[in-house]
């Protein structure tokens, strides 16, 4: 006998790793309305609304990086200017944008995460583009020429 007591005399407790019912139904019916031509729409108007998000943010001289992903990067490189924009855009402007700082991304990288949804318009976008001007100017961040 090693001398350690291994009996056990508290209750039970089960633990489990399954997901609620509730949450399976939800992404069963998700699948099922993506696998239909409202789920076609839908990733038709989300491609289209990034391609137009991306062309606005390039149009208009930001720094867009490149992603192979739905997100659209802005670099800001500079961490208090990063929140400082995602403050002034939510305060001011009511939009919400994330900021990307260190550890996420190295020193120097900080950047503005957008995504655009297949319910963004061009009018939502060209208010964002507005918005971006002011705060760039405000915050003296550089722009591609």
């Amino acid at each position: 006998s090693s001398g350690i007591n291994a009996e056990y005399g508290g209750s039970g407790l089960i633990f489990t790793t399954s997901i609620p019912p509730s949450t399976a139904a939800g992404a069963f019916a998700s699948i099922n309305v993506l696998a239909g031509s409202e789920g076609r729409e839908l990733r038709t108007r989300h491609r289209a609304a990034y391609s137009l998000l991306r062309k606005k943010l390039l149009d208009n001289g930001l720094p867009v990086l490149e992603c192979p992903s739905h997100i659209v990067p802005v670099h800001v490189g500079d961490p208090h200017k990063a929140t400082r924009c995602m403050e002034i855009l939510l305060q001011e402007y009511r939009i919400y944008v994330q900021a990307i700082n260190y550890p996420t991304v190295p020193r120097g990288s900080e950047l503005l995460r957008f995504v655009a949804t297949p319910y963004h318009s061009p009018e939502m976008m060209d208010y964002l583009m507005m918005a971006l001007t002011d705060v760039w100017e405000r915050l003296d961040l550089p722009k591609f020429s």
